[in-house]
């Protein structure tokens, strides 16, 4: 079982916790915590996956880093941790994390962290239900997936500003 705190719209804790396939975990003005991470490499390229071709929601697209679900009484950076491990099989160097954005969207809080961190390819392991595929790209080859539809909606667009500024602060 899977329970998720409910938050209202302004982002306070309701007291109530529900598995996420109860009904009211899905009810107008009931709303999840998830969490994001970009992870960027030295070489200003970011690792993004391709969720599996299963996945109920956009399945077969390029996405974030990782993402997810904030259960039970785990933490923000909790929760990211184990869904880095989950779906990459890599622990983050969370000293690095730094939150770049909180918004909501649909029935989710969600905060987005960037991680520097060089990740080697080989390293990972792709969790199957989860990732088909992962890559390291650019921005500008981040930007043609978006262009192309094939990007997850309602992520790249919250947050590309912010990384094409760490990106250009870099240089």
């Amino acid at each position: 079982m899977e329970l998720w705190k409910i938050y209202d719209k302004d982002g306070n804790y309701t007291g109530m916790k529900v598995d996420k396939d109860d009904k009211r975990a899905w009810e107008e003005n009931a709303f999840h915590q998830g969490v994001d991470a970009w992870i960027i490499n030295s070489d200003n390229k970011i690792l993004i996956q391709k969720r599996a071709p299963f996945k109920k929601w956009e399945p077969n697209v390029w996405s974030m880093t990782v993402g997810g679900s904030v259960i039970n009484d785990e933490n923000i950076l909790e929760a990211l941790q184990r869904e880095s491990v989950e779906e990459l099989g890599i622990k983050l160097n969370m000293e690095s994390a730094k939150r770049i954005k909180r918004y909501r969207l649909s029935n989710l809080w969600l905060d987005v962290y960037l991680v520097k961190q060089d990740v080697d390819i080989k390293d990972i392991k792709l969790r199957e239900n989860e990732v088909s595929d992962i890559k390291f790209a650019t921005y500008d080859e981040i930007e043609k997936i978006y262009k192309d539809n094939m990007f997850m909606r309602n992520r790249w667009e919250f947050v590309r500003d912010e990384i094409k500024e760490l990106i250009e602060s870099k240089n």
